[in-house]
């Protein structure tokens, strides 16, 4: 069976669309809902989640649950007409505990994912934006499964760091959102100002410098004797510290204040500019 497949996964990679979109269907679900289901899709064998949408449910009374399989394969058919390299790699839920519904739903998803790849299910906590990734393998006759957390990362590129850090910056508990099917026509908390190429840069320097004088400060205490030192640590800050390129005070002065120059040059002639344009 699907559930069974030979080629286990061994790590889960997300892009971050992938949260923004499952968090957004969160927002949107319905009123009497307190979760979304969806699937998960991405390139064959690669590991890497690149799209998800959610897909409608109903809970019967007799604690069975039923998934639109017509809208969650109308939705595949859509998506593979985009990017035909797409599969089905598993299946996720807004909400961190894995539950009754659990192997039943992962089954289903089983059976739709390659055969040659184990189905993923990601629980995300909607309170803390914490998740966890799973795999799972047959428990017994009954059908019941035995879910395996797998190691899991999300890709963020250079250039989207300092917007992905002001999202989550400004990110508050979903619980306290009353969901709703309309888009809401106001922010709350206003607009969000995306920092320059400069402001970034600085605040990244800012988190380095904090983590430097974490290290520095352990480091002390282990060579005073007040603590107790760790060779996996050693270790790792023996291979950052030769990884760091050598770099001589003077080019690196005379280049820095190249870009500082052309920063500077570049908002003068904005500023001119602004001007030409009002007079």
């Amino acid at each position: 069976p699907a559930a069974t497949a030979a080629a286990r996964t061994q790590g889960i990679a997300l892009h971050p669309v992938v949260l923004a979109s499952i968090l957004d269907s969160h927002l949107r679900r319905p009123a009497d809902h307190d979760r979304v289901l969806g699937t998960l899709l991405g390139p064959r064998s690669s590991g890497h989640v690149t799209e998800a949408f959610s897909v409608p449910y109903a809970v019967r009374a007799k604690g069975q649950v039923t998934i639109d399989v017509e809208h969650h394969r109308a939705m595949v058919d859509l998506h593979l007409k985009q990017n035909p390299k797409l599969v089905v790699l598993g299946w996720f839920a807004t909400h961190p505990q894995l539950n009754s519904f659990s192997a039943l739903i992962h089954n289903f998803y089983a059976a739709e994912s390659p055969a040659t790849t184990a189905a993923v299910h990601l629980a995300l906590d909607p309170h803390s934006l914490e998740f966890q990734t799973y795999t799972a393998h047959p428990l017994g006759s009954d059908g019941g499964l035995a879910f395996t957390p797998v190691p899991h990362s999300v890709l963020v590129a250079p250039h989207e760091r300092p917007s992905l850090d002001l999202l989550s910056s400004r990110l508050s508990s979903l619980s306290n959102l009353v969901p709703t099917q309309e888009p809401s026509s106001s922010s709350e908390g206003g607009d969000l100002e995306v920092p320059t190429p400069l402001e970034a840069l600085y605040s990244l320097l800012r988190q380095v410098t904090s983590m430097l004088d974490q290290v520095l400060d352990y480091v002390k205490q282990v060579a005073s004797g007040q603590r107790q030192g760790d060779d996996k640590v050693a270790r790792a800050l023996l291979e950052t510290v030769g990884s760091v390129p050598q770099v001589a005070p003077a080019p690196f002065n005379a280049h820095l204040a190249d870009v500082l120059m052309v920063s500077y040059l570049a908002n003068v002639i904005k500023t001119q500019a602004e001007l030409s344009s009002r007079l």
